[in-house]
């Protein structure tokens, strides 16, 4: 289910982007596409292929990597990190504005370049729950709203498509997410990827059940049918569940 996390790389030094392209592919991830100006960043991200950006702040050219970060938080919405070097503190407060999810410092490793990835992308996941407030102590709403997670896979980050979940299961801190064809298991509460959910597409049949009621098939006294599956609806959910579905007789 979904595909590796293809990640965007800005970079004007042809060594930097070169070590960053195989250091990313040698971990499992995908490159959507290099950068070496903020134009052919932009056109990149209008192509709808890339779930993750590494944006090198002091790139040559008209606009940097803190104007290409300011992009993506008004049309792109996808998590990022900034590369740099060291940098004037005017420029990194300018930078910590635009809410970045981590920062690589050059030079860098190839662990660290996986592991800068995989708590970004692990703060990302909590931002869709709730969990992760701006530097204002505002929530992060903007970034609760969105058609997708990421879940991980052995080494790897995958995108999940949320109109694919069918049904969600929990049990105690762990949830099972149903697929037409698979199901996958991650560690939240129900009602912490709860608030990850468009509410006019999920609702709560009880109490460790949520259904995506564009997989719904039948309504029964006491369960709601997707597929094979009979998923319950408890007395104290029954009410709310019916006011959501036209129901005639």
């Amino acid at each position: 289910m979904g595909k590796n996390v293809r990640i965007l790389i800005v970079e004007d030094e042809f060594v930097t982007l070169d070590l960053l392209r195989d250091y990313l592919e040698e971990s499992g991830y995908e490159v959507s596409g290099d950068a070496m100006s903020a134009e052919e960043a932009i056109a990149i991200l209008e192509k709808g292929e890339t779930d993750f950006a590494m944006l090198d702040i002091n790139i040559r050219g008209k606009e940097n990597g803190i104007w290409i970060a300011e992009q993506i938080n008004k049309k792109y919405r996808i998590p990022f990190i900034f590369l740099t070097a060291l940098s004037d503190s005017g420029t990194v407060k300018t930078a910590a504005r635009t809410n970045p999810y981590g920062y690589l410092v050059k030079p860098f490793k190839q662990a660290d370049i996986f592991t800068t990835i995989e708590v970004a992308l692990n703060n990302y996941n909590e931002s869709k729950t709730g969990l992760r407030t701006a530097d204002s102590g505002k929530k992060t709403s903007d970034m609760q709203i969105s058609d997708a997670i990421f879940i991980k896979n052995k080494d790897v980050f995958k995108k999940i498509l949320i109109k694919d979940i069918q049904y969600i299961e929990a049990f105690k801190n762990y949830l099972e997410l149903y697929f037409v064809d698979s199901r996958q298991i991650i560690r939240s509460t129900l009602a912490d990827f709860q608030k990850a959910l468009p509410q006019d597409h999920f609702i709560q049949t009880h109490r460790s059940f949520i259904v995506n009621i564009n997989f719904l098939e039948r309504v029964g006294n006491d369960f709601v049918g997707i597929g094979n599956t009979e998923v319950p609806i408890s007395r104290g959910f029954k009410e709310s569940v019916l006011k959501l579905l036209k129901m005639y007789s």
